[in-house]
């Protein structure tokens, strides 16, 4: 894969920037390793099962947080939702908000 662009909801970046500094450091590099490998492996993403183009990138520090992203038009990744995951399975709230806002960001494709 190539360069990518980041994109980030205002939520994302206010989740971020309410993270600890530690976290955001991780968060930070793990947004830049993405930017310009074009993908990122597991510990620092995963993919979520049963949805085609759709990741989480974990930042594993004093928190547990999750930011979910797929991959949008030509180079661009959009990086759409982020939440602090508190059990082992993505709560399906969280996962619904994810999916609907890449819903509304590629015109109705899951």
């Amino acid at each position: 894969m190539s360069a990518k662009r980041i994109y980030e909801t205002d939520e994302v970046k206010a989740f971020a920037k309410a993270m600890s500094p530690i976290s955001q450091r991780k968060y930070a590099l793990a947004k830049q390793k993405l930017a310009l490998d074009g993908y990122l492996r597991y510990p620092l993403a995963e993919k979520v099962i049963g949805f085609e183009n759709l990741f989480a990138i974990r930042i594993l520090a004093d928190g547990n947080e999750r930011m979910f992203y797929f991959y949008a038009i030509e180079d661009i990744v959009a990086i759409v939702h982020a939440y602090r995951k508190k059990t082992k399975k993505i709560p399906a709230a969280e996962l619904e908000k994810a999916v609907d806002i890449k819903r509304k960001l590629t015109g109705g494709a899951q």
